[in-house]
């Protein structure tokens, strides 16, 4: 059984797919690569016999309820000028490196802080905070 099978045709996980098994199972939510391989995922371990939106099993109340929200965080005016004079290639990373985040993380956690609460983030800085430096203040 594979957990996230959309990672099984990254090198480190392929070769689980050389181990011998009579039967397969995939399980994800997003069958997506960023390297457009997600066919691989098929000839690594068979074609999908199911698929189901998450929304129908939310309803179904398979899966507990989610709202989703993307947060947009503003970028200070020097921030702004280092973007715009960037190459193309450096400017998604200048945006995701925001140091503005950081203020915008802890007022979320804080308005949510009676419950449990899930942020996905990418080049939220270079050198990783410790947990403490995330609470809310």
């Amino acid at each position: 059984m594979y957990d996230e099978v959309h990672l099984l045709p990254a090198p480190v996980f392929r070769a689980t797919a050389d181990l011998q098994a009579r039967r397969r199972l995939g399980l994800t939510a997003t069958l997506v690569r960023e390297d457009g391989r997600e066919a691989d995922v098929f000839a690594l371990i068979g074609p999908k016999r199911f698929d189901v939106p998450w929304k129908d099993l939310e309803q179904q109340a398979w899966i507990a309820a989610a709202t989703c929200v993307e947060v947009r965080v503003p970028m200070s005016a020097e921030r702004r000028m280092e973007y715009a004079l960037a190459e193309r290639r450096s400017q998604f990373r200048i945006a995701a490196e925001n140091p503005a985040k950081m203020a915008r993380l802890r007022a979320l956690l804080a308005s949510h802080s009676d419950g449990r609460i899930l942020i996905m983030g990418e080049y939220l800085t270079r050198s990783r905070p410790s947990p403490a430096k995330l609470a809310p203040r």
